[in-house]
């Protein structure tokens, strides 16, 4: 299929364009008194800052946790571990003893927005009913939905004391504390002053975050400010400006790094790491919570309702192959996440590049070279996680054709596959299709896991391809009513072994999300995460 390329003029072009876009204001440069730090996002805009961000966990990484805080927050410090939830806006939390569907969160005391006003259990309510509460005059439709999608065990809320609320969930749920850190507490105070409108609150906003917004300027940057008065000395900002640069273009970010007009590039396509390591910058790379996998449908009756058939077509991918048409920047897949994870558990199936014994189970299934089988897979042009989605799977075609498995290919935007994945392989539009491509997270016991509970078919969730294995079902459940985390891990972990021994998905390479750095860029640590903590960053002066 062809491949869209940019000129080496467009992208000089696009690369002197953004050397605008990516300075300081004069007055914020003269403010700042050092180097600041500028970073190339890869979204079009930059995350609306409303403590609702937009753009998927990009829009989450730049548009929630450097201005706002949650309850819970992750722990973004190390590289050499899964990222753990770590206290927040609240100090701690416990499932009630009389009633495993109701926590109790202790506040953190002492804590100030940024417009100076406190964060307190009042605060706290009005940001819950800031969501959950429409008939609250400070609710917002558009923003409660992108909170809310991501809390969807929380049933009410209520203060206990002046420094302790109460959150019940519809069921027994141990992963709820992982939601409760999308949820990310604005001023109420600053809402106010600007008459209780959000769009003018977003350009203005005030959380209680390690970072203070200065300005917004839409496609354009967002200047950020250290907030040395946050409640977290470790995490009080090194470098005294950030600034967001929305570059969507992979090309036009790398130009943008090399010409010194941004200092930490985002998401490099792979064939450009050589020539940057030539060059001088460091590229840092980490496994994290994320699998470039076709979510298989499953539905009787289609080809990959038969366990032989799944099992075949990921015993016939050459990860290694992959990994290298990638530049490094991926891991073969052994399931949804890596060998030595605390939820990877034993499965007995062992996903490897096998193609006669692939051969041999599409035999045993009916197929061969008198009968093939043809499929048909939508993958998307390109989006959040998909990494470079067309060479990849192009390979994959060519791999599965030596199994007898001829692959067609149905190619839409990110924002259509998105929507597809809602609406499930039974509705009319997509019967025809037997796969879908998008990458699966697996950063929380929901995100990611869910996909395969037989109850969350459309509408009720992102069952796509109606996948339907009791045993999995029972031990959702059993997963959801581990509250202490050696439990959850346990349950989780044998989650993980029924759905690699089901073949649940076509599970390809994990993503190391390989990230562009100036040489001048000193601190930064890639958690094993989808999200970042800049807050160790320095930069030092040009060369």
């Amino acid at each position: 299929m062809p491949r869209l390329t940019l000129s080496r003029r467009s992208i000089l072009k696009s690369a002197a364009a953004l050397a605008g876009a990516a300075a300081l204001s004069p007055q914020a440069e003269a403010q700042a008194g050092a180097q600041p730090l500028r970073i190339g996002i890869s979204l079009s805009d930059v995350p609306r800052m409303w403590g609702g961000p937009e753009g998927g966990f990009e829009g989450v990484r730049f548009g929630g946790y450097m201005v706002f805080d949650a309850l819970i927050n992750w722990d973004m410090t190390r590289a050499d571990a899964p990222s753990r939830l770590t206290p927040g806006l609240a100090e701690s939390w416990r499932v009630d003893p009389a009633d495993k569907k109701r926590w109790i969160l202790t506040l953190r005391q002492g804590v100030t927005f940024h417009d100076g006003t406190p964060f307190d259990v009042e605060a706290a309510i009005w940001n819950l009913d800031s969501v959950f509460k429409p008939e609250a005059p400070h609710f917002n439709a558009p923003r409660s939905g992108l909170i809310r999608s991501r809390l969807s065990s929380l049933a009410s809320y209520e203060k206990i004391d002046d420094r302790t609320i109460a959150i019940s969930t519809l069921f027994v749920d141990g992963a709820f504390p992982f939601q409760l850190a999308y949820l990310w507490f604005v001023s109420p105070s600053r809402l106010r002053e600007l008459g209780g409108d959000w769009q003018k609150f977003a350009v203005t906003p005030a959380g209680t975050g390690p970072y203070k917004v200065v300005s917004v300027t839409p496609r354009e940057r967002t200047e950020l400010e250290a907030n040395s008065a946050y409640w977290d000395a470790r995490r009080v900002p090194r470098t005294a400006r950030t600034v967001l640069v929305p570059i969507p273009d992979g090309n036009a970010r790398i130009a943008a790094l090399r010409a010194g007009t941004i200092d930490i590039a985002e998401t490099l396509p792979p064939d450009v790491i050589p020539s940057l390591k030539a060059a001088g910058m460091a590229i840092v790379q980490n496994s994290y919570p994320h699998i470039w996998a076709w979510r298989l449908n499953v539905n009787p009756g289609t080809p990959f309702a038969d366990i032989r058939v799944r099992k075949a077509a990921n015993l016939a991918i050459d990860r290694d192959g992959m990994v290298q048409l990638l530049s490094g920047t991926a891991e073969a897949a052994k399931g949804e996440v890596l060998p030595g994870d605390p939820w990877f558990g034993k499965p007995n199936f062992d996903i490897r590049y096998d193609v006669e014994a692939a051969k041999a189970l599409m035999t045993e299934a009916g197929y061969g070279p008198a009968k093939r089988l043809p499929v048909k897979v939508v993958i998307a042009s390109g989006g959040g996680g998909q990494m470079v989605p067309m060479p990849m799977n192009e390979m994959m075609q060519e791999n599965l054709k030596d199994i007898f498995i001829d692959v067609s290919f149905e190619v839409v935007d990110f924002t259509t596959i998105i929507n597809m994945l809602r609406g499930g392989t039974r509705s009319d539009a997509q019967r025809g299709f037997h796969a879908l491509n998008i990458a699966i997270p697996s950063i929380e016991p929901t995100a990611g896991w869910t996909i395969y509970d037989s109850a969350l078919t459309a509408p009720r969730g992102n069952n796509w391809g109606w996948y339907n294995n009791p045993a999995v079902d029972q031990q959702i459940k059993t997963m959801r009513e581990a509250v202490d985390q050696p439990a959850q891990d346990a349950a989780m972990a044998r989650l993980h072994e029924l759905l690699v021994d089901d073949a649940a998905a076509l599970f390809v390479v994990h993503d190391l999300n390989p990230r562009g750095l100036s040489p001048r860029v000193k601190g930064f640590v890639q958690a094993r995460n989808w999200f970042q903590d800049y807050t160790p960053v320095t930069v030092g002066p040009a060369a």
